[in-house]
């Protein structure tokens, strides 16, 4: 995606190459985005973009029926040995440009050995680049979500007191296999004391109080993101109100006009108070977290057709409360891409 507008970056910046490795060790997001090969396709790949030339793909042979189809970049050589001892005679070049985020010292040591140039490393303007999505990423986007909302639904339904932490993960996770993806990462539900933890491993405890659920799943390479928090048993007027505080931080950042990451921070964060304890949201895109980094020292700005969550959370002893949302940013408005009621639903 977006080949041409990156290489008229790499121009501007005088670049002669871009090198994007794929090993065992450094799976790069970036080589899954300008190809679309799936990420667990590809282990030992090279994606070579230059400067004004069509780019290239040097694959090994056992990958090399798989980049042939799914790969949008259809110049594809096959390699015997290890990519990078091949370049001599395929890149040449004064300016090189990698991404330090996704390589070994060993392979940097071994690139600075293979071909004498300047390396630059690009890895922010990547993410920079990615940030802002395309008609067609917005689509798989849109459709990533539908599939994490639609398991939201039905997670919600099979809770009860009955159930614990363990029996609704794995219910997650199997209605993920049913739909033939993968998670975007491993789902989390906590409940009661363990809801305060936001980033808790499940365990045997049956669902009692606050019980926080946080799910997505990867469509066509693309992540989705939600979380919503249920109740399960008998709630009292505080905790009630404790939900309610989150709920309107939530619907509030999303309306806001700010287009300041740090900003939309800093105003959910005066009204949850010491016990929002996390960022504000984050890009999704390839990746679960991308740019921008709704965070209280961002610089990042909310562009037009960038997609992000708003997850503002409280958690306090026995109190844990999170709701989320991915949402996409129009010209004139916002959309929900998470379509669950966020009401407090009482089980």
């Amino acid at each position: 995606m977006r080949i041409k507008e990156f290489q008229s970056y790499l121009k501007n910046k005088k670049i002669d190459y871009c090198l994007l490795l794929n090993s065992e060790k450094s799976i790069d997001h970036n080589f899954t985005y300008f190809t679309q090969i799936p990420e667990s396709m590809a282990v030992y790949s090279l994606l070579i973009i230059p400067g004004t030339k069509k780019p290239f793909l040097q694959v090994s042979n056992l990958e090399y029926s798989i980049a042939k189809k799914y790969s949008r970049i259809k110049r594809i050589f096959k390699i015997n040995k290890e990519p990078l001892k091949q370049l001599k005679s395929l890149v040449k070049g004064k300016k090189i440009a990698i991404n330090k985020n996704n390589i070994t010292l060993n392979q940097y040591r071994l690139l600075k050995k293979e071909l004498k140039a300047k390396f630059v490393d690009i890895s922010r303007s990547l993410l920079k680049l990615r940030s802002v999505k395309t008609e067609e990423e917005i689509k798989l986007l849109k459709k990533s979500c539908s599939f994490s909302s639609l398991i939201m639904k039905k997670t919600i339904n099979y809770c009860n007191k009955n159930k614990t932490e363990l029996q609704v993960k794995k219910f997650i996770e199997d209605e993920i296999k049913k739909l033939n993806l993968e998670p975007s990462f491993p789902p989390i539900v906590a409940s009661g004391i363990n809801s305060s933890n936001p980033h808790h491993l499940s365990t045997n405890k049956k669902l009692n109080g606050f019980t926080v659920i946080d799910l997505g799943v990867k469509y066509k390479n693309y992540c989705s993101d939600i979380t919503r928090t249920i109740y399960i048993g008998k709630s009292d007027k505080k905790e009630i109100e404790i939900y309610n505080k989150v709920l309107d931080v939530n619907k509030e950042s999303i309306k806001s006009k700010t287009i300041s990451c740090s900003k939309l921070f800093i105003n959910a964060k005066n009204k949850l108070g010491k016990y929002f304890i996390h960022g504000l949201g984050h890009g999704i895109g390839i990746e679960i977290h991308e740019f921008p980094n709704l965070k209280e020292l961002s610089r990042d700005k909310l562009k037009e057709n960038t997609v992000y969550t708003i997850e503002p959370g409280y958690y306090k002893g026995r109190i844990g409360v999170r709701i989320e949302d991915s949402v996409y940013v129009l010209k004139s408005k916002k959309e929900i891409l998470t379509k669950v009621n966020k009401n407090l639903v009482i089980k």
